[in-house]
């Protein structure tokens, strides 16, 4: 009798969940659905001059995003150098089912990146790459996100729990035995762009939700900055691909009749900047064809829909806009909201796909606006109904300075609400809306440019949001 109960009680809650993971992912759907009919500009055409550099952070990501104008820069007569930063050693389900076991070893994880190496080989060849063209930088996947944010030296490397090493195990990486630290990536993506010279970069999207995707954007975009900052030209343009996100691309699924869309959301908080790039048939056919070879990827149910999902009659960039943080005269009082009319938002974001975001979007961030003064740097944190909210605001600043040819990097981290903060009192200002809080540096000054990332976190702790890693220039000072 009471084992039935319990069986009844279990399908209840089983149908419960069921139901609110329906709802939930129809309310996703409908939120990220792109408009119809969207009237994307193209991307420019491309030259024979192009030199376009690709940066993937797993083995398949650069065929899904850019596979069509790989192949006519190559057909054009340009240059084409593909960055693989991780070889996807941590994909568990793709793992067992290469090697037929239950548990895994690290051994085992190490040589699924090498088969998913040699998939890549095969699939780019279809493009027109040789080896020659495919750099694999060997980090560890589904680890970029830690040592972006916190193993950044080092001295201090992140280990990965999937090949149970704190460095690069493969004999071909770009940097033999890598350590798995920040520094290291943002040296070796600085040493081949800087002997590449693209004109063209291709990066994940900010706003892509797979830890690693936005990791790798964070470094693509650090490494853009200071190339830009060293006076190379022609200056690159950087622009962005995306592959995960929520149901994206809608509709989700083998569909080589359609077109990719970019989500609405997105769409709407950077209309000017999403271009299309069309492919013609045999692009089409060598894509699919190119992506096929992905066969370890393809035997995993949800990762094959998604695969398919990128064969589609374009693909889809994001134009890349880095704002800049002006310097404000002394006179000017940046604690009062007057001061920040006319500011343009270093960082507008965009609804998220996180159910909890859902049911407290009034208390997400909308912009943040940038400002220094003297040796002080300004930010506005614009939350409608911040005060009536009970939420909790943590706030990341990595800082870049460039001193005698050598980069420095700081990180910040403080949080506040309508209630508490660690920062010093004399350091925030409360009201209806926004929040300003005065950053103020040593005797060294201001950094040269900066990313910042913002967590919205419940009473609970729990994470409801979560803003891009945006970077900024500091205008010179």
């Amino acid at each position: 009798m009471i084992l039935r109960y319990v069986y009844k009680l279990l399908a209840v809650l089983i149908c419960f969940v069921l139901v609110l993971f329906g709802i939930n992912s129809l309310y996703f759907y409908y939120q990220e659905k792109p408009e119809a009919d969207i009237p994307l500009p193209s991307l420019p055409i491309v030259l024979n001059e192009t030199r376009l550099l690709v940066i993937a952070p797993h083995c398949d990501d650069e065929t899904l995003g850019c596979a069509g104008i790989i192949r006519d820069v190559l057909a054009g007569g340009g240059q084409v150098m593909v960055v693989i930063m991780t070889n996807g050693d941590g994909f568990t389900f793709a793992a067992k089912e290469q090697f037929h076991r239950l548990f895994l070893t690290s051994s085992d994880y190490i040589r699924s990146g090498y088969a998913r190496q040699d998939e890549t080989f095969h699939a780019l060849r279809w493009l027109g790459l040789t080896e020659k063209q495919i750099i694999f930088l060997g980090y560890p996947d589904r680890g970029l996100r830690a040592i972006w944010a916190d193993n950044w030296n080092s001295s201090q490397p992140y280990r990965s729990r999937y090949t149970d090493s704190d460095h690069s195990p493969y004999n071909n990486s770009y940097q033999k035995e890598a350590p798995y630290a920040g520094e290291g990536v943002l040296a070796n993506l600085g040493q081949v762009m800087s002997e590449f010279k693209p004109t063209l970069i291709l990066s994940p999207h900010p706003a892509d939700e797979h830890p690693d995707h936005s990791a790798t954007w964070a470094f693509v975009a650090a490494s853009f900055v200071r190339l830009s900052n060293s006076g190379m030209s022609p200056k690159p343009e950087l622009y962005t691909y995306l592959v995960h996100r929520g149901d994206f691309p809608i509709p989700h699924g083998y569909r080589p009749e359609e077109v990719l869309l970019p989500p609405r959301p997105l769409q709407q908080s950077h209309n000017d900047q999403w271009k299309t790039y069309v492919l013609d048939s045999d692009n089409e056919y060598i894509k699919e064809q190119s992506i096929r070879e992905y066969v370890s990827q393809l035997r995993v149910p949800i990762m094959s829909s998604l695969l398919n999902s990128f064969i589609r009659k374009n693909e889809l960039f994001e134009e890349v806009h880095i704002p800049a943080v002006k310097q404000e005269l002394s006179a000017v009082d940046l604690s009062s909201l007057d001061a920040w009319q006319n500011q343009e938002p270093i960082l507008v974001t965009s609804r998220g796909v996180n159910p909890l975001g859902a049911l407290e979007y009034r208390a997400n961030i909308v912009d943040i606006e940038g400002a220094t003064q003297n040796k002080t740097m300004w930010l506005r944190f614009h939350v409608p109904d911040f005060l009536k909210k009970r939420m909790r605001y943590h706030v990341s600043i990595v800082e870049f300075r460039i001193l005698q040819s050598k980069l420095q990097r700081e990180k910040k981290e403080f949080f506040f609400s309508a209630v508490d903060t660690n920062l010093p009192l004399d350091n925030i200002i409360r009201s209806q809306d926004d929040v300003i809080i005065k950053i103020p540096y040593p005797p060294q000054g201001l950094p040269d440019y900066f990313f910042i990332q913002v967590l919205t976190k419940d009473k609970f702790g729990a994470v409801s949001n979560h803003t891009v890693w945006q970077p900024a220039w500091i205008q010179a000072h």
